[in-house]
């Protein structure tokens, strides 16, 4: 019995620290259909918003992981099946988070660093992403939520543009340094 336990105990020690990180039991994860929402924001001149086709939106786990990126329809929405690990801070709900990233041509990026996935139990997640206008007028750099210097956002963003391998805007105005990443991918 003693010999019995003794490997056990090895086995579940030995898949824990493999390097490979934990096995997530089915209950240690979170599906759900997460819906993107991109357009242009309410402007001050009153333009009512707008939903930008063909903007890419990048969608990473908790764990640093992009799980999937695409680009948005006619309507500015893109719909993808997520999994992720169960957010252990809400011991009472099966619902995870991501941070969602949206990119378009024309338009400064936005970073939402807290989507809930599956908040009210029913499979389901939304955000909507607004991005800012190109201006040559003022400071072009990404839009985001939380509590980051936006250094820290700038190398951030670089780091999940290249690994996917988007390319930079190519813009009319060049003083705009560096220009805006591109929803589009090096061919």
């Amino acid at each position: 019995m003693c010999k019995k336990f003794l490997l056990t105990c090895i086995i579940i020690f030995s898949l824990f620290s493999s390097g490979g990180g934990a096995i997530l039991a089915s209950e240690d994860k979170v599906t759900a259909t997460l819906t993107m929402t991109v357009s242009t924001t309410v402007q001050p001149s009153g333009h009512t918003r707008k939903p930008i086709k063909g903007a890419r939106v990048i969608v990473i786990n908790s764990l640093g992981e992009i799980i999937g990126h695409m680009l948005t329809s006619s309507e500015g929405i893109a719909n993808i099946k997520v999994t992720v690990p169960k957010d252990l801070r809400f011991p009472m709900k099966n619902m995870g988070e991501v941070t969602v990233i949206a990119i378009a041509n024309g338009y400064n990026e936005y970073i939402n660093f807290s989507v809930p996935i599956n908040k009210f139990g029913d499979k389901r997640a939304s955000v909507f992403l607004p991005l800012w206008e190109v201006d040559p007028t003022t400071r072009n750099e990404p839009q985001f939520n939380g509590n980051y210097h936006r250094f820290t956002v700038f190398k951030m963003l670089n780091f999940y543009a290249d690994k996917i391998g988007l390319v930079r805007q190519n813009l009319k105005d060049k003083s705009i340094e560096p220009p805006p990443w591109s929803p589009d991918i090096i061919q």
